[in-house]
C-alpha cells in the first residue's frame, strides 16, 4: 500500500469527494449512501460557519481516498455560550481502510486543532457500526478522548394513510411563520435553547441564504406555536433534496425479497413505498424541535401540522431526531414506524479536560438536518 498525505481540501477537490461519498455507502438491512449534490462544499454550509475538510491522499495517484469534516459553532453549555466543535463523514475507500490511516489522519486533525477554535466536539456513530466503535473508542495514543453520552434516535414517521391529526391545547394557535417572527423567533431560541446542551446560538444570518445554515428552508416551513402573542414551540420541515441526499444502493437479501410485497400493501394503505435502489429517499428532515416546558401537547400538535405540509408536498417521510433523555421523544415513538439509532460522544484532547469536568447533566441536543 501506497503512503498516505493529510491536507485540507479545497473546491477544485468538489467532485473528487462527492464521488468518494457515492463509493462508501453505509451497509446494514439496506446499503445507503450520503450524497452531497451539485456540490459538496455548497451543502457544507449546514455545518455552521467555520467548517473544514479534511482529505488523506494515495502518496503516488494523488487520489482522495479518505475524507472527514471538522466544524466548529457557538452552542449553549450550561446555559451560556461556547464553541464546541463537531467531527463527522468518516469516509474510507475500503482498500485503504487499516494500517495507519486513522492514527495518521488523527495526527493531522490534532494539528488543526492547535487552532484553539474549540475545546471539545462532539460526534456521533452508527449504531451496529462495531469497526468504528472499536477503533474510535480504543483509547490509542494518537486518538482523543471519546466519552459517550447517550443515544439519538432519528424516528421515521410516514407521511400518507390515516391521520391522527391533534388540535392545539387551548389558548395556543399552530400557524406557519413570517419573516416578521424572526426577532421574536431568535428571542424565544435563546430563551428556551439553554435547557438542552449544545442547542446551537442561532443568528438571523443563518437563514434565507444559499451560505446559511438553514438554506433551503423558507419561512413558510417553520411552524410556529402561539400563545398570547408569544412564540411557545417551534418544528420545521426541511427540504434538503437540493444539496444533500440519502441514495438506496441496494437492499440486503431479505429485504429485496420482502420489497415488493410490502409496496403492495403499502399501496392499499395510502402510505410510501420503498425507493428504487438507485433513487434517492423523498424525505423531510424535522428541524428546530423546540417547546417552552417540553409541553408535550403543544409539541404534538406542531408535529401534525408538519406532517399534513409534508404530505401536500409529496414526500414520504419526516425524520425527526432526538436525544433519549429528551422529554420530546414520547411523541416520536407514538407516531414512528422505524427509528435510526447513533451513538452520541463528547471528544476531547487533554487540553479540553478542564472544559469538559465543568460541564453539567442537561439533555443533549443535535441539529438533525446539521449532522
Amino acid at each position: 500500500m501506497s503512503s498516505l498525505r493529510f491536507e485540507l481540501a479545497s473546491p477544485a477537490d468538489d467532485g473528487e469527494l462527492r464521488q468518494l461519498l457515492a463509493a462508501t455507502p453505509m451497509s446494514g438491512k439496506l446499503s445507503v449512501s450520503f450524497r452531497r449534490e451539485p456540490s459538496y462544499f455548497g451543502a457544507a454550509a449546514v455545518e455552521g460557519e467555520f467548517h473544514q475538510t479534511i482529505v488523506a491522499r494515495d502518496g503516488t495517484s494523488g487520489s482522495i481516498v479518505g475524507i472527514a469534516n471538522r466544524s466548529v459553532r457557538q452552542r449553549f453549555v450550561n446555559g451560556a455560550a461556547m464553541a464546541v466543535g463537531y467531527l463527522g463523514s468518516l469516509r474510507v475507500l475500503p482498500r485503504h481502510r487499516g494500517g495507519r490511516v486513522l492514527a495518521d489522519g488523527y495526527r493531522f486533525l490534532r494539528e488543526l486543532h492547535g487552532d484553539r477554535r474549540a475545546s471539545i466536539y462532539l460526534t456521533t456513530i452508527a449504531e451496529g457500526n462495531h469497526a468504528a466503535l472499536a477503533l474510535l473508542t480504543s483509547g490509542r495514543a494518537s486518538l482523543p478522548r471519546y466519552e459517550f453520552i447517550g443515544m439519538y434516535h432519528t424516528g421515521a414517521i410516514p407521511l400518507g394513510g390515516k391521520s391522527s391529526a391533534m388540535s392545539a391545547p387551548p389558548g395556543v394557535t399552530i400557524r406557519c411563520a413570517t419573516v416578521e417572527d424572526w426577532p421574536q423567533l431568535i428571542d424565544f431560541l435563546d430563551r428556551t435553547g439553554p435547557s438542552r446542551q449544545y442547542f446551537p446560538c442561532y443568528q438571523s444570518k443563518d437563514w434565507f441564504d444559499d451560505a446559511a445554515t438553514f438554506r433551503g428552508l423558507g419561512a413558510g416551513d417553520l411552524f410556529l406555536a402561539v400563545r398570547g402573542g408569544d412564540i411557545v414551540g417551534t418544528l420545521a420541515c426541511w427540504d434538503q433534496s437540493r444539496f444533500r441526499q440519502v441514495v438506496v444502493e441496494n437492499y440486503g437479501s431479505t429485504l429485496a425479497l420482502t420489497a415488493p410485497v410490502y409496496n403492495g400493501w403499502a399501496a392499499l394503505r395510502g402510505l410510501p413505498k420503498l425507493p428504487k435502489p438507485g433513487t434517492a429517499f423523498p424525505f423531510l428532515t424535522a428541524a428546530l424541535p423546540a417547546v417552552a416546558g417540553n409541553d408535550l401537547d403543544i409539541f404534538s400538535a406542531l408535529l401534525d401540522a408538519t406532517l399534513a405540509h409534508g404530505c401536500q408536498r409529496g414526500f414520504s417521510h419526516v425524520l425527526v431526531g432526538l436525544h433519549e433523555r429528551d422529554p420530546l421523544t414520547a411523541v416520536i415513538e407514538c407516531r414512528q414506524t422505524s427509528a435510526y439509532k447513533t451513538r452520541c460522544y463528547l471528544v476531547y484532547w487533554e487540553d479540553g479536560a478542564t472544559a469538559r469536568q465543568q460541564i453539567d447533566g442537561c439533555v443533549p441536543y443535535l441539529e438533525l438536518g446539521c449532522l
